[in-house]
């Protein structure tokens, strides 16, 4: 893991099926050709692609390049220990939930996000 800062006017991504802004803890991209594969509408509903800029520079903590892989074999293990305190492939579905708890441990530690 490394500390890092997203400098402010940096463009994020958000592709979604609805056109909400995310009022929970979320997941945002640095790139669109990645987060529009998450953009998946039916044809009624359509597809909506959130750009954001961050107003401030924003703390990070950066996960090694293969940590949001879900396998079981290693990759989210320092997100599990710093979220859980043990490693729990048998839980490497539960993002959202991880995320929560990554998000109430950075908070001690004044962090807005995560890269992984």
């Amino acid at each position: 893991m490394v500390p890092g800062v997203i400098p402010k006017g940096t463009l994020l991504y958000h592709g979604a099926v609805n056109n909400t802004i995310p009022t929970v803890p979320d997941w945002t991209a640095t790139d669109p050709e990645h987060s529009i594969l998450f953009c998946n509408g039916s044809p009624d509903t359509g597809c909506w692609h959130l750009t954001l800029a961050a107003t401030r520079p924003l703390k990070i903590l950066y996960f090694d390049g293969t940590s949001a892989a879900n396998t079981l074999i290693g990759p989210l293990d320092t997100q599990d220990i710093i979220a859980w305190g043990v490693s729990r492939p048998d839980w490497r579905f539960e993002e959202d939930q991880c995320l929560v708890d990554l998000c109430k441990w950075g908070a001690l530690y004044a962090v807005d996000g995560y890269v992984r």
